[in-house]
Order: structure tokens, then C-alpha cells, then sequence
């Protein structure tokens, strides 16, 4: 399968879904919209019915305009791997903490995934042509992580809402941390200036762009 990056930005409050192919099949980053609406706007023919190899889900944090699909994409694909912090449990059960009643709505999701606590720097997933590794970067919610995709020599960030093209996520919600976002920042800043960011809100960045730009670099 071709290389690719495809942002599909249709999720709630205008959240990024990511989709990454490759020679090691198709991954998932924050399901935050349906596989129907991704098949359709990505022209992958089969993806909503389980026909395009989606390897792994990964999502960066447990709020619901980024998971708001992750039962329906795990139905169409039971045996990939899903990736998550358990830092973030206590919001899949409450439709407050988890943002859900933004959309008038109280979601409580339960689904099994591989836990990330812990896990800090640490390689998630290889297979032909793509490793992942995790970064905890808490400080928008506890469990917020940023996964660094190395997809045949490309390195791409996927950094949630912990870092966006100018910005930084809020951290006034349940299990927020301006501190802990703060330590967060400082520890994003120290990888390579070129290596490419891809947030959950908005256009895509750049480290470097980042510490020259972004006010919050210098927290």
C-alpha cells in the first residue's frame, strides 16, 4: 500500500481524525469521525465494512470530539490494536468530564485497548514499514499522550490537544494541568525542529515553527 497522511477534519468542534497507510496496512488516529463518512470523503472503498486492514487505533486522549466513533471503527475492525491511556479512564464513564454533553449528549463508552501509562518514549507498535512510539505529554488531561509515527522514514507527531499550530489545549477542564502542560511543552520543544506536527484542531506545524511562533513555548 502507498504512503500516505490523510487528515479528515469532520469530528466534533472540528477535530482531526488522522489516517496513516503504508506498506504495514492503515492506522487509525483519534476516531472522532464514522468509517462511512472516511470511506467516502477518503475514497477507500471497504474501510467502513472491514475490508482495508486497519492495523491499529490510537487515540490520544479520552475526551469525545476525538472518540467519538472508536466502537464503530473497532466493530468494523476487532482485531486491531487500540492504544490508549488509562490516565484517562475516569472520562470515558461520564459524559461531563468526557465533553460529550457539548453535542447535548451524555456518552459513556466502554471499550478494551492496550494501556499506555507508563509507557513513556517507548515503541508501541512495528511492524514492515512503521513504528510508533508514545510521549506522555499530560497537562490538557491526564492521560493526554502524542504518538510520533516513523511510516517508512517519514516522521509525522500526532500531538492531540496538547499542542496545536499556535497554540495549546485548555487545561480548565476535569484533569486539566496548566503545570503539568507546561512540563509537557518543555519536553516536546527538545525533539528535532523539523519533525512535523499534526494536531487535533487545526493546520500542521512543525517544532521549530512552534518554539519560533507559538507564545506557549516559552512557559
Amino acid at each position: 500500500m502507498e504512503r500516505s497522511l490523510i487528515t479528515v477534519p469532520f469530528g466534533p468542534l472540528g477535530s482531526n481524525m488522522y489516517i496513516v497507510t503504508g506498506p504495514a496496512g492503515i492506522f487509525v488516529i483519534d476516531p472522532s469521525v464514522s468509517p462511512e463518512k472516511a470511506e467516502a470523503f477518503c475514497g477507500m472503498p471497504g474501510l467502513s465494512k472491514g475490508e482495508c486492514g486497519v492495523k491499529g487505533i490510537f487515540l490520544t486522549h479520552g475526551h469525545h470530539d476525538h472518540i467519538k466513533y472508536v466502537t464503530e471503527w473497532q466493530d468494523a475492525y476487532p482485531t486491531a490494536g487500540l492504544f490508549f491511556s488509562s490516565n484517562d479512564k475516569d472520562l470515558l464513564g461520564n459524559g461531563y468530564m468526557n465533553c460529550s454533553y457539548v453535542e447535548g449528549t451524555q456518552v459513556v463508552y466502554n471499550f478494551k485497548f492496550t494501556n499506555l501509562d507508563a509507557l513513556n518514549g517507548a515503541a508501541i507498535y512495528k511492524a514492515d514499514g512503521i513504528d510508533v512510539r508514545v510521549y506522555e505529554t499530560p497537562g490538557h488531561t491526564m492521560g493526554s499522550v502524542c504518538f510520533l509515527f516513523n511510516n517508512d522514514g517519514e516522521e509525522m507527531l500526532f500531538t492531540g490537544d496538547t499542542v496545536f499550530a499556535g497554540s495549546v489545549g485548555r487545561t480548565d477542564m476535569p484533569g486539566g494541568s496548566a503545570r503539568d502542560l507546561a512540563d509537557s511543552i518543555r519536553r516536546i520543544s527538545k525533539l528535532k525542529p523539523e519533525l512535523k506536527i499534526f494536531p487535533g484542531h487545526g493546520p500542521a506545524s512543525t517544532i521549530g515553527d512552534e518554539i519560533r511562533t507559538n507564545p506557549f513555548f516559552e512557559m
